[in-house]
């Protein structure tokens, strides 16, 4: 069966019988059933474009939501080969910085070795010196004793002597 419109209920007509119904009251139910037909019929067509609204939004919704988790997917992959680098760089670093450590230790292990060969050096040094010191010290005391042993010598002979003249013999052996 057709589905009928509004109009089709308004205007349709029936056969005429006796005893029928009161065609007046007939056309007046139908008027409402019409009326309320059309109200239904623009009621669903407001709801289909609502529902063809809503559904384009879903679908728009949708594909933000895809285009998101895409996105999301991207920047975790992208999150995730990033720490990768920068762990690997940190370990790098850390192992240059160990083996620069490792040199740096190394070299001031030597460094001291040699500083305290050079002390060694430098001790052995002060006590040769003190040694010379010590008998420079006792060569001066001795010839400040020999010395004064002179000085009181001269003090008790003539403090200048006289030149004697020589005979006249001696002037001829000659």
């Amino acid at each position: 069966m057709n589905r009928l419109t509004p109009l089709e209920i308004q205007r349709a007509t029936f056969p005429r019988r006796m005893r029928g119904l009161d065609p007046d009251a007939v056309r007046e139910f139908l008027g409402q059933i019409a009326e309320q037909l059309e109200d239904e019929a623009r009621s669903r067509g407001e709801l289909r474009a609502q529902v063809a609204r809503l559904s384009q939004e879903v679908e728009d919704y949708r594909q933000r939501a895809d285009a998101l988790n895409e996105a999301m997917v991207a920047a975790q992959k992208a999150a995730e080969a990033t720490v990768g680098k920068a762990e690997a760089e940190a370990q790098r670093i850390v192992a240059e910085a160990e083996a620069l450590a490792d040199r740096v230790v190394d070299d001031a292990a030597r460094r001291a070795e040699n500083i305290e060969l050079v002390i060694g050096q430098l001790r052995g040094r002060r006590r040769a010196t003190r040694s010379d010191l010590k008998r420079i010290s006792e060569l001066l005391l001795g010839v400040a004793r020999d010395d004064e042993a002179t000085e009181q010598r001269d003090a008790e002979g003539p403090s200048v002597s006289f030149l004697r003249r020589r005979s006249s013999d001696a002037k001829g052996e000659r």
